[in-house]
């Protein structure tokens, strides 16, 4: 499946563009996990999903992990102007932000359900997943309870 925008959905923002080396991704977080690939020839856990792993440029198969979705938030942008595209206004304030997740890969995300101006630098932080199609599932954070 190939997607670029939600027109037809009813989502008005941006969505992914999966495709199949990124598509594992995706279905993990249709169903409410988070996963990514691990090399298996050396079992690096590689994020972006990629076909080629660039820890040892292996082209051989990868599994999906299950991963805790648990991690520690390590810098942010709290995003005060909708620019673009005016479905963002709607999310104002919002936060863009680096998590490392505690099984090492560093993921973009946004930190959802709390003061965006309370943040701190080493926050703990876990998944929450965000079904804005009934094709789309995507992951943010929220702080840890």
């Amino acid at each position: 499946m190939t997607t670029h925008e939600g027109s037809t959905t009813g989502y008005s923002k941006q969505l992914p563009i999966i495709h199949p080396a990124n598509a594992g991704y995706w279905a993990a977080l249709k169903n409410h996990e988070l996963r990514l690939q691990r090399c298996s020839a050396c079992s690096t856990l590689r994020y972006p999903a990629s076909p080629v792993c660039y820890q040892c440029m292996s082209t051989g198969e990868a599994t999906w992990e299950l991963l805790s979705g648990k991690g520690t938030l390590t810098s942010w942008i709290v995003v005060e102007r909708a620019t673009g595209n005016p479905a963002w206004s709607e999310d104002i304030p919002h936060v863009v932000a680096y998590v490392d997740l505690d099984e090492g890969p560093r993921l973009t995300t946004n930190i959802v359900e709390t003061d965006p101006y309370t943040l701190t630098a080493g926050m703990r932080v876990e998944v929450v997943f965000d079904d804005v199609t009934p094709e789309v599932t995507l992951a943010k954070f929220r702080p840890a309870s």
